[in-house]
């Protein structure tokens, strides 16, 4: 899961599988990531039987499958599994492996259990990451926010609409708040701020942003106690994250007044 949370690109997945008694076995995994790299995971999947490896085994491999990976299962003797679970595999084992040919007809299907089946296909199954702050995208003026944000969210996304109020109201010299604020620095004729060459209608569209996460997230949650999930509480985050960004991209506008030019007076004895 972090490996594929992060970025790095598993292209192959061999099941390196190890009979125990009965019809189950023991599996590890040797990835393939990035640009050849050989990543194992060591031995705690498991099939056969229920309990917690087999349905590890079964989450992984619905997750390497629905992000591309090619995936073939191998069996292996235990001596093999021994090194591999000591760190102690050898270029010899994995040249071995890459002249044996994998099990046919495939079974690592059979490994998968009906919800984690249904889940990858529904596209629910990335609901067991946990919630991560994509720092990367964010704000470098709310990024010691982000930094607290999963320790206590309510207060930093509570203080991160005051930053962003106090930043547009030090631009503008508009004292009002929230609703009002936005509505008079980003939206009408008479605008503070906009962007530059972007058409009219998108820079009201833009505007009503500030105004409707304001009346959708910011005053509800100034007014009440909020009890919503660590997903959904991110997401408020980089909504908020998003407004600081379209506020720095933000120029002053130039009044109609001032773009008028000058008319000279000229008096009687000037002529």
């Amino acid at each position: 899961m972090r490996l594929v949370q992060y970025g790095d690109k598993i292209t192959r997945v061999r099941i390196l599988s190890c009979s125990l008694r009965h019809e189950s076995r023991s599996h590890r995994l040797l990835l393939t990531v990035n640009v050849g790299e050989l990543l194992a995971v060591k031995s705690g999947f498991s099939s056969g039987y229920l309990g917690e490896g087999p349905s590890g085994l079964s989450f992984v491999l619905k997750l390497l499958r629905l992000h591309d990976a090619d995936i073939e299962e191998y069996d292996v003797n235990k001596d093999f599994c021994e090194r591999l679970d000591t760190s102690s595999l050898t270029n010899g084992d994995i040249d071995i492996l890459d002249a044996s040919r994998p099990i046919r007809p495939t079974r690592w299907y059979d490994y998968l259990v009906d919800n984690d089946w249904d889940r990858g296909e529904r596209g629910t199954l990335w609901q067991e990451f946990p919630p991560v702050m994509p720092l990367a995208i964010i704000d470098s003026r709310i990024s010691d926010l982000a930094l607290k944000f999963l320790e206590r969210p309510d207060e930093i996304l509570l203080t991160g609409y005051r930053r962003l109020e106090d930043m547009v109201r030090k631009r503008t010299r508009v004292k009002k708040h929230g609703v009002k604020l936005f509505s008079e620095a980003f939206i009408g004729d008479k605008a503070k701020l906009g962007w530059g060459d972007v058409p009219e209608d998108e820079c009201i569209g833009r505007g009503n942003l500030f105004t409707a996460a304001y009346m959708a997230y910011r005053n509800p949650r100034a007014h009440r106690e909020l009890k919503l999930p660590a997903g959904g509480q991110l997401m408020e985050f980089l909504l908020l994250n998003h407004l600081f960004v379209l506020e720095k991209e933000s120029v002053e506008r130039i009044s109609d007044a001032a773009e008028q030019p000058q008319k000279k007076v000229v008096g009687n004895s000037a002529r």
